[in-house]
């Protein structure tokens, strides 16, 4: 149990308490088929992400700059420069914004203009990527955020993310035009720390755990000469 960081441990209890005393041979044939789907995805994803770093393998400084504006990582960045081409095909933001499908239509009734939805031509990939940034950086502190604060009680919700994307594809046609990179005084790293196994569990490995189970043997987990976890493979309890 020591083996488990601090918050981790306080809730371990009740986590092993929801293991069932034994797994049918139909559990473990799923669990293992889902491992195997599992590790074929991540095959493939790393075979995807090598494809897209070589078609961007001369568009590592543009990518860069993407990258260094809040909500922006390397698949909405990728993803970006991709839908857009060459930066200097739009003359102004505005022109950008506009071919995207971020601009509210306009139509007129009695000589007066009104705006309603935004007009939706365009790439609904860059569209679909411009939100999903917006979501993600109305999440961190920042001038992005700040907007979005300030457009909320007004906007509602749904507006004020899409002009927050709006304001994130200004900001991207700013940046690549000028070969700047964003700033705005609040730092971008963050740690994230990932949860092990307690170490009985990580030395034998999953693979070799659901191995086990599927001929039907007792795993059981121990910490310093106690029982932490028992998982019995066969069809029926203990």
């Amino acid at each position: 149990m020591k083996a488990l960081p601090a918050k981790t441990r306080k809730i371990a209890p009740v986590f092993f308490e929801q293991i069932p005393e034994y797994i049918p041979d139909s559990a473990i044939f799923l669990i293992d088929s889902m491992l195997k789907i599992y590790d074929n995805l991540q095959v493939e994803i790393k075979r995807i992400e090598e494809r897209i770093k070589f078609y961007l393998k001369d568009k590592e400084n543009e990518l860069r700059i993407l990258m260094s504006v809040p909500g922006i990582g390397i698949v909405i960045g990728s993803n970006l420069l991709a839908e857009i081409g060459d930066i200097h095909d739009f003359p102004t933001a505005d022109k950008l914004a506009k071919w995207a499908g971020l601009t509210p239509s306009v139509y007129q009734s009695a000589n007066i203009n009104y705006t309603g939805p935004i007009t939706k031509h365009g790439s609904k990939y860059l569209r679909w990527a411009l939100i999903k940034a917006a979501h993600s950086a109305i999440r961190r502190p920042g001038k992005l955020n700040d907007y979005f604060n300030g457009l909320l009680p007004r906007k509602g919700y749904k507006k004020a993310i899409v002009a927050v994307a709006r304001k994130i594809l200004r900001i991207v046609w700013h940046l690549l035009i000028n070969n700047e990179i964003f700033e705005d005084g609040i730092p971008r790293v963050k740690t994230v720390k990932i949860p092990k196994f307690p170490e009985k569990i990580e030395r034998v490995g999953i693979a070799k755990i659901i191995q086990l189970l599927s001929r039907g043997a007792e795993i059981i987990i121990q910490e310093e000469g106690k029982e932490i976890m028992r998982i019995n493979g066969s069809s029926q309890p203990i």
